[in-house]
Order: C-alpha cells, then sequence, then structure tokens
C-alpha cells in the first residue's frame, strides 16, 4: 500500500513540478505582453471561474473518489457512479450558463471581462466533466498527471504563438479550452476501452443517493472557495480597472503555486489515509517537509519585491508588499489540506472540516464589514484578512484533531 502512495505522489509531483516549469514560461511572458491591467482582467474572470468550477465539482472529487475506492474492482457499479456525476454536472453547466446570462443582462459583470468570461466558461465546463475522481479512487494519478502535463505543454505551445499583445488577450482562455475539450475527449475513450466503464442513464435514485452524499464536502468546498476567490472580485469592484487587481492576481499566482504544489501529497494521502489510517506516516511527512516550507516562505517574504520583478516585469514592484501579506497561506497550506480530509476522513471528523470552512467565510465577510466600517477596506487590509482567515481554519483544524486524539488516548488508557 505504501508502494502504491509513493507511486501516485512521485507521479503527482511529476505532473506539479511539470507544471512549474511551464508556468514559469507563461506567467512571466502572459505578465509582460499584457501588463498589469489586462492581466488584472484575466485574474478577475478566473476569480469568477472559480465559483463556477466549485459549484459544478460539487463535492464530488471527494465523495466520488470515496465509493470508488470502497467498490475499485466493480466496473459496473463505476458506470453508475460516473453517470450519475456526468447527469449532475451537465444540469448544473446549463443553470451555471443561465445565471450567468442574467448577471450579463443585470450589467454585472466589467465589459473588459465578458468576452473572457464566455470562453473561460465553455472551458470550465469542459473540465468539470472529466473524471478525476474515477482515477483517485482507483489510486491511478499516472493517467491525470500525463494527461495534466500534456494539456498544459499543449496550452503554453499555443500562448506562444497566439498570444503577441494586449488584444490577443482572448487567445489565453482559448488556448485552455482547446487542451480541455481534447482532454475530455480521450479521457472518456480510456474509461471505456481500459476499465470497461460506460456511461448509462442512472436512475433517479442513484442521482440524489450522489448528490446526498456530496453536500458535507461541497459545503466545505464552497465555503473555503467563497472566502479565497472573493478577493479578486472584490477589488476589481473596488479598483476597477486600475493594475492594483493585476498586481494582487500575480502575487496570488505564487500563492497558487504554493498550493499546487501542496495537493498532490494531500490528494495521494486520501484515498491511501481511507484504507490504512497511517497517521504516524503523516506526522513523518510533515516534520520532514514544514522547514522546508518555513525557510521558502522566509526567503521570499524578505526578497518580495525582486521576486515579482524577476517573474513578472519591473511594472509589477509594487506586487511585493502584497505578496508579503499573503505568504502565511502558502505556510499553512500543506498541513491544512492534510488535516483536512487525509486525517480528519479516516477519524471520522468530516463535519469539523466543513465547519472550519464555513468557520473561515463568515470570519471572512465579518472582517470585510468591520474594514468597511471602519474606511480602511483596500488591498493590504483585504490581503492581511485572508491570511488571518487560513491561519483560523488551519488552527481550527489542528485543535479539532488534536483534542479528538486526546480523548481517544483517554479512552484508551481507562
Amino acid at each position: 500500500m505504501q508502494k502504491r502512495l509513493a507511486q501516485n505522489t512521485v507521479f503527482l509531483y511529476l505532473m506539479t513540478f511539470s507544471t512549474y516549469a511551464l508556468n514559469l514560461l507563461t506567467i512571466p511572458y502572459l505578465t509582460r505582453v499584457l501588463g498589469p491591467t489586462v492581466y488584472g482582467n484575466i485574474g478577475l474572470a478566473v476569480g469568477y471561474m472559480t465559483y463556477v468550477q466549485i459549484v459544478l465539482d460539487f463535492g464530488f472529487i471527494l465523495s466520488a473518489t470515496q465509493l470508488i475506492s470502497d467498490n475499485r474492482e466493480d466496473s459496473k457499479y463505476a458506470s453508475s457512479i460516473v453517470s450519475s456525476v456526468t447527469v449532475i454536472k451537465i444540469a448544473m453547466s446549463i443553470g451555471v450558463l443561465i445565471i450567468f446570462y442574467l448577471l450579463y443582462r443585470m450589467d454585472f459583470f466589467d465589459t473588459n471581462v465578458v468576452k473572457l468570461l464566455v470562453v473561460y466558461l465553455a472551458s470550465y465546463l469542459c473540465a468539470a466533466l472529466l473524471p478525476d475522481y474515477f482515477y483517485r479512487g482507483i489510486e491511478n494519478m499516472k493517467v491525470i498527471s500525463i494527461r495534466t502535463v500534456s494539456i498544459k505543454i499543449l496550452f503554453t505551445a499555443l500562448i506562444f504563438i497566439f498570444v503577441r499583445s494586449k488584444e490577443d488577450v482572448l487567445f489565453v482562455p482559448i488556448s485552455m479550452l482547446i487542451g480541455n475539450f481534447m482532454a475530455l475527449i480521450v479521457t472518456y475513450i480510456d474509461l471505456q476501452k481500459k476499465y470497461k466503464v460506460h456511461l448509462v442513464w442512472p436512475s433517479a435514485h442513484k442521482i440524489w443517493n450522489m448528490l446526498k452524499v456530496s453536500i458535507p464536502f461541497f459545503v466545505s468546498r464552497f465555503a473555503s472557495t467563497f472566502y479565497q476567490a472573493l478577493d479578486v472580485i472584490v477589488l476589481g469592484k473596488i479598483y476597477g480597472s486600475a493594475p492594483v487587481v493585476g498586481y494582487y492576481s500575480s502575487a496570488d499566482k505564487i500563492i497558487t503555486l504554493a498550493k499546487t504544489g501542496s495537493s498532490p501529497l494531500a490528494d495521494s494521502l486520501y484515498p491511501y489515509m481511507l484504507k490504512n489510517k497511517n497517521y504516524k506516516l503523516v506526522k513523518k511527512l510533515l516534520i520532514l517537509i514544514m522547514p522546508v516550507i518555513t525557510i521558502g516562505v522566509i526567503l521570499v517574504g524578505i526578497f518580495a519585491e525582486p521576486v515579482c520583478v524577476l517573474l513578472f516585469g519591473a511594472e509589477y514592484s509594487d506586487t511585493g508588499n502584497i505578496l508579503r501579506l499573503l505568504l502565511p497561506i502558502a505556510w499553512v497550506v500543506l498541513p491544512s489540506y492534510i488535516i483536512a480530509f487525509p486525517i480528519m476522513s479516516p477519524l471520522g471528523l468530516v463535519k469539523f472540516t466543513n465547519m472550519s470552512n464555513v468557520f473561515g467565510m463568515f470570519f471572512q465577510i465579518i472582517g470585510f464589514v468591520v474594514l468597511i466600517a471602519f474606511g480602511d477596506f483596500n488591498v493590504y487590509t483585504i490581503c492581511g484578512l485572508t491570511s488571518i482567515t487560513e491561519v483560523l481554519v488551519f488552527l481550527f483544524r489542528l485543535v479539532v484533531v488534536l483534542t479528538h486524539l486526546e480523548k481517544q488516548k483517554e479512552v484508551y488508557n481507562e
């Protein structure tokens, strides 16, 4: 089992490092070619898409993964799960399209991002239909890794071919759409030929059960996403087309890379821990990795301005202080991810994971209200508030787990 865990983690980290390398090509290129204002429009559009992604996922990446993991040898059962999730996602996609159309008619969106939103929507709807939960459930991360790297290579090539000026900004989401559409076709062919998993018409009962078991995961992930993605949307409303949104979006890219680097370990641990409950292994991993993360965060904090100028260009020197305020997120993201589901799920504490995210959402909203009331609502206070929220969510989860383990220890001693 540990061999499979190691293999899956290696593949996911190969994917992550490949993504890092390709991002180091595309992000500096785009920030320089598009400039802070236009790049900020992309950041704003992606902020809206974060909500779309979490709604369409509806927690299936966790709930369906667990169901597949528990019945990984039954292709008929897997077919019913994949089919139920697909039907639900198609129905939700139609709902999302209707909502965005109504918001557009109400002039909710800035005119600079409308076209970007249309193409990004198509791309994210394609990505939502990818059955990654199936491959996670059978603990075969190789497929996901190869597919993701292939999409990223294609995306990078298309960016350098078609994006030559600010007027070419629409080719950024178009490139993503092409990659996601091709991945969708190839993945479903792989499901049918290799795993004998076919799309069937599921009963209303199966669809409802799938929805029901996914709701707690959805609540947790939506609450988490709500406060994480809200910043860029709020900043877009405050600053409009000013470069500040671009500064924030570029700094957030670095934090996103930290999250991306943390996800592979947490993702591969989740199905492994559901079966093995090897908490000592998790403890060893954190003891090994956290000092490295701590040193990295400190160094980036010290050299924030040169890092931002090197990565994004001379126009982004003002991004340094924004990045510093967001760095606490990079420090807690790995332990927070690992505690959230790989540890709390086997311990039967999933409801507290959900509670921690809901707590974070309300803390962020209350913080916004307080900042507005005191007239201190700007990019720096928003970033500081978001970092405090993320640290408190991590501490909430940590306290719950430690308290639970202490109670178990007391019962055992009795």
